[in-house]
């Protein structure tokens, strides 16, 4: 289960990498960590509004439902999706199949077990660049849009590091983006995106303990934490 993300590029490299203008500029915050337990909210790209770019509430809720986020989430977290679900009855198949969106990230977290502790690790590419992670959503009758991060088997770094879980996000090559993004693209090519290897170049290092009460700072994010005895890769 992934439950937190970064995302701390500015608004005008996000607008300027993907092509595309915020709806509502000003309501784009840069953030270390977005903590998807709190009801947090992402910018993502919609395919019912792929030409900007939008905010959507961590975590899918199903279109009519009307009672608190956070009491859908302690039934059934929706943060993440496996692919194996995407197919399967449930509240995950509809969206698939009409509603995908691109989520907006700079960087994730990993965590590696060592000797009884846990140590979290900063992933993000090497050029620093903001990437899109593959989604799905729904909109709420209110407007509100909710959305969850799809999942596939971990590879390459994120493989080699973590040893608590055996998954990490898809993500979406700027290639095929346009076609993740329409509605009325084939089902098969759809699944053929999912299931291409990452080509993204990723880097991850060992950040300070205090990301664990969320109080980690940008700068110090993107310094290594010095712990001995844990290999950094």
């Amino acid at each position: 289960m992934y439950k937190k993300i970064s995302n701390i590029a500015k608004r005008e490299t996000i607008e300027d990498e993907f092509g595309i203008r915020y709806k509502f500029p000003r309501l784009y915050t840069p953030r270390s960590v977005i903590d998807g337990t709190e009801e947090s909210t992402l910018s993502v790209i919609t395919t019912d509004q792929p030409d900007h770019i939008s905010y959507a509430i961590w975590g899918l809720l199903p279109t009519n439902y009307i009672d608190e986020w956070s009491d859908f989430q302690k039934v059934l977290s929706t943060l993440n999706v496996s692919q194996e679900q995407l197919h399967a009855k449930g509240i995950f198949q509809e969206p698939y199949h009409q509603r995908r969106c691109v989520i907006v990230a700079t960087g994730f977290f990993i965590y590696h077990l060592h000797k009884g502790a846990l140590y979290p690790y900063y992933v993000s590419q090497k050029n620093k660049k903001p990437f899109s992670i593959a989604g799905i959503y729904n909109t709420l009758d209110d407007g509100f849009i909710t959305c969850s991060m799809i999942m596939t088997k971990a590879s390459g770094i994120v493989n080699e590091i973590q040893n608590l879980n055996a998954t990490m996000p898809i993500f979406i090559d700027s290639k095929y983006r346009n076609t993740w993004l329409d509605s009325k693209a084939d089902l098969g090519e759809i699944d053929y995106i999912l299931n291409l290897p990452n080509r993204l170049q990723f880097t991850a290092h060992p950040i300070a303990k205090e990301f664990f009460r969320n109080e980690i700072s940008y700068s110090s994010m993107l310094e290594p934490a010095n712990y001995k005895g844990i290999p950094i890769p």
